[in-house]
C-alpha cells in the first residue's frame, strides 16, 4: 500500500516509515505541514492510497490539511493522529479514523487497517429465527428493553446464520459470554474501573468502539455487533457527544452495506427530546 506520511518530528516520522516498510507498505512522500501536504498531494501522479496525519503541527493543522484532501478526493483514507481527545471526534465526525495519543505500533496497524475498505461487500438477506418483527438486512437497529435479552436473542441467530461477531456491554464480559454461551466472541466492557485481562472502554475514551467496529467491518462485510448496556455512557457523557458517537456509526454501516449492529437500550432513561433524536438513528425492532 502507497503511505503519505504528514508528521512534523524527525523520529517519530522515522518511527512509522519503520514501522509500515516492515509490513510491506510503500512510503511514498513526507510532509511536515498541512500546507506542505495538501500541496504535494495535490500535485502527485501517483495519489497516495493512505495519508497518516499528525494534527498539531507549525502552520496548517492536521484537521484543516484533511479536509482540504477531502475536498480534493472525497475517497482519500485519512488517519488523524491527536493527543486531543475534540481532534480525534472531529476526525470521525469527517469520516476518517482518529487515533489517539499515546499509542503503540499495534493500534497504528489496526488504525490503518479501519482506514482501508473491505475487500468485498454482501448484504443478503437474513433467515431469521426469532418470534416477532426481525432483521432483514445490514443497518443499526435498536431493541427497546431493560434486560438485553431480545438483543441478545438476534445476536446468537445471526452468529448461528454465520455472521461474525463482537459485543460491548456493560455486564462482565464473562457473564455477557456465559449468557450467549458463546466462549470465544470479543466482549469489551463498559467500565472505568482498568483490568488488564478485559478490553475495557470508558466513557472518556468511548472513541475506542468506534474504532473497534470499524476494524470489524472492515474484515469482514458479514459482521454483527451487539451493544448492551449503553445507558452507563449515556449517563456519563454528554448527551451530544453520545448521540455523536451513534450517528457516526449509523454513517459508517450504511457505507459499509451489510453489517449489522444491535442497540438493546431502555430509552426510558431519555427525555423526550433525547430519546427522539436517538429512534430517529436507529430501525426499531
Amino acid at each position: 500500500m502507497d503511505v503519505f506520511i504528514v508528521e512534523d518530528e524527525p523520529m517519530i516520522q522515522e518511527l512509522y516509515m519503520d514501522a509500515l516498510k516492515i509490513r510491506g507498505h510503500e512510503v511514498i512522500g513526507t510532509a511536515v505541514t498541512g500546507e506542505e501536504a495538501v500541496r504535494m498531494i495535490s500535485s502527485m501522479e501517483k495519489v497516495p492510497q493512505l495519508v497518516i496525519m499528525d494534527h498539531r503541527m507549525p502552520g496548517m493543522g492536521g484537521l484543516s490539511a484533511a479536509r482540504e484532501i477531502l475536498e480534493m478526493d472525497p475517497s482519500a483514507r485519512i488517519v488523524l493522529v491527536s493527543a486531543d481527545d475534540s481532534a480525534v471526534w472531529e476526525s470521525l465526525k469527517l469520516g476518517i479514523v482518529g487515533l489517539k495519543k499515546p499509542f503503540n505500533i499495534a493500534d497504528l496497524i489496526r488504525s490503518i487497517e479501519v482506514a482501508m475498505p473491505a475487500s468485498s461487500r454482501s448484504n443478503k438477506p437474513l433467515k431469521r429465527k426469532v418470534d416477532g418483527p426481525s432483521i432483514k438486512q445490514g443497518g443499526l437497529y435498536l431493541v427497546e428493553e431493560i434486560d438485553g435479552s431480545r438483543g441478545m436473542t438476534h445476536f446468537r441467530e445471526l452468529i448461528e446464520d454465520g455472521y461474525h461477531g463482537i459485543a460491548f456491554t456493560r455486564r462482565h464480559p464473562d457473564q455477557l459470554k456465559a449468557e450467549l454461551g458463546m466462549e470465544n466472541i470479543p466482549v469489551a466492557w463498559f467500565t472505568s474501573t482498568p483490568d488488564r485481562e478485559q478490553t475495557c472502554i470508558t466513557p472518556v475514551n468511548i472513541q475506542k468502539m468506534l474504532i473497534m467496529v470499524q476494524s470489524a467491518f472492515s474484515k469482514d462485510s458479514r459482521a454483527v455487533v451487539l451493544v448492551t448496556g449503553f445507558e452507563y455512557i449515556l449517563s456519563n457523557l454528554q448527551f451530544d457527544r453520545a448521540l455523536n458517537l451513534i450517528q457516526v456509526l449509523n454513517d459508517r454501516v450504511m457505507s459499509s452495506n451489510g453489517p449489522v449492529v444491535i442497540f438493546s437500550l431502555d430509552t426510558g432513561i431519555l427525555d423526550e427530546r433525547e430519546s427522539k433524536l436517538i429512534s430517529m438513528e436507529f430501525r426499531t425492532i
